[in-house]
């Protein structure tokens, strides 16, 4: 197993992005955007794909959520492969709540506290505080990737670009480094997030990475931002399952 902490720079850089996550995270959206020149295909190839290299993935983080009338900060230990995600999440005082197990399309949530368990769409957006987070295969999250095959045109401004996708949704690209830094999707679409920011990347062991990660409700209104924490890439003997006694019904939705 590869597993390599963030160096103590990153940490403090984490620490000071701790204290100021609360705040509305940087757009890139603003700034006047004109038809580029660049083809289609330079700018996607400009997008680091760790689809072949990166295989699994584990670590931990925080995750802030604000919500109308709640917010909340949780501790999760994540690991992931390209098809599953499973996330267990412990509150303040280190107190393990429950289990959320992600695949293509739905959530298996198990409440350890109150001995529930419950199968539902990751479409149903509110049925969970940790929805936004828990609506994408992590492995996926973390490494958000396009194709060439799904962008309609490209627009920049003078630090990024914008691909318009075919489906309406707008991925922006640092021009510098080819880092993704924010995607908002169609407003119509039926994807389970409306936006998400990506900030604070860091290298480990050759990937490059954010540390963190905002995503937005489908409606606007509730948001999660998942600081990393730790990360070891490519972990072998994953558990990607979880056990639930056989006394719990599962119920579904």
């Amino acid at each position: 197993m590869n597993s390599t902490p963030f160096s103590l720079l990153a940490f403090l850089v984490l620490a000071a992005t701790l204290i100021s996550a609360c705040s509305t995270s940087r757009s890139v959206t603003d700034g006047d955007f004109s038809r580029s020149s660049v083809s289609k295909e330079t700018v996607v190839s400009s997008i680091p794909d760790y689809s072949e290299e990166l295989k699994t993935l584990s670590g931990k983080g925080r995750a802030l959520v604000s919500e109308p009338g709640n917010s909340d900060r949780v501790t999760i230990d994540f690991e992931a492969n390209r098809q599953l995600s499973l996330l267990t999440i412990q509150n303040r005082i280190g107190i393990e709540g429950g289990q959320m197990l992600v695949d293509q399309d739905s959530i298996l949530i198990y409440n350890r506290l109150d001995k529930e368990a419950q199968k539902i769409s990751i479409y149903d957006g509110r049925m969970t505080s940790l929805n936004e987070l828990t609506s994408i295969n992590i492995l996926d999250l973390i490494n958000f990737r396009v194709s060439e095959e799904e962008v309609n045109s490209v627009l920049e401004s003078n630090n990024s670009y914008q691909l318009r996708l075919k489906d309406g949704s707008r991925v922006f690209v640092n021009k510098e480094n080819g880092w993704v830094e924010q995607v908002i999707q169609n407003r119509r679409g039926s994807a389970p997030y409306s936006e998400i920011i990506y900030e604070s990347y860091g290298e480990l062991e050759g990937f490059k990475l954010p540390r963190k990660i905002t995503i937005f409700s489908s409606d606007g209104n509730s948001r999660v931002v998942f600081l990393v924490r730790s990360l070891n890439v490519n972990p072998n003997n994953l558990k990607l399952i979880i056990d639930i006694p056989e006394s719990i019904k599962i119920e579904r939705s």
